[in-house]
């Protein structure tokens, strides 16, 4: 995930200002790199690593959620299903790795078994694919998570009812 000039924790600001200046760029960031990568048919190490970021944005965000409120949780939930199709994919390649050491080349199952791997891991990036670009980085997603980022962290909320 590209960097895009990562500044420190303001130790003179408070949580929430520096949510507000820091999440945003962090967000435009993973959105960049997701399309990136959704634009054409990645390799598993490419996969992997965003399966990574994937997973570094969601505890980031995760860790500011009491300053957030449950307006966070439907991206949160776009980020862990994301992270869902990325580990089914990256279950498969490693299954391959571990059927490779330990049947033969000659073994007629490692070729099946790669086989059904192949075109499950083919499946789950189709429908990563899919999920991406109609309901997670739809247009508008992006501004408006960014939006929300920018201005929400430690708003009050009226929680009574």
């Amino acid at each position: 995930m590209a960097k895009r000039g990562r500044k420190a924790w303001d130790e003179s600001a408070s949580t929430a200002q520096n949510a507000r200046l820091r999440l945003p760029p962090m967000l435009r960031d993973y959105f960049e790199t997701g399309r990136k990568l959704m634009a054409e048919e990645s390799s598993a190490k490419a996969l992997h690593q965003f399966r990574l970021d994937t997973k570094r944005v969601r505890y980031t965000l995760e860790l500011f959620r009491p300053l957030y409120g449950p307006g966070l949780e439907t991206p949160l939930a776009g980020l862990r299903r994301i992270q869902d199709y990325l580990g089914a994919i990256s279950d498969c390649d490693t299954t391959k790795d571990t059927i490779a050491g330990a049947l033969p080349e000659t073994a007629p199952e490692r070729g099946r078994l790669a086989g059904l791997l192949d075109a499950r891991a083919k499946r789950s990036s189709a429908a990563l694919r899919k999920y991406w670009r109609q309901t997670f980085d739809k247009p508008g997603e992006e501004r408006r998570w960014t939006l929300y980022l920018a201005r929400q962290a430690g708003v009050k909320r009226n929680t009574a009812r």
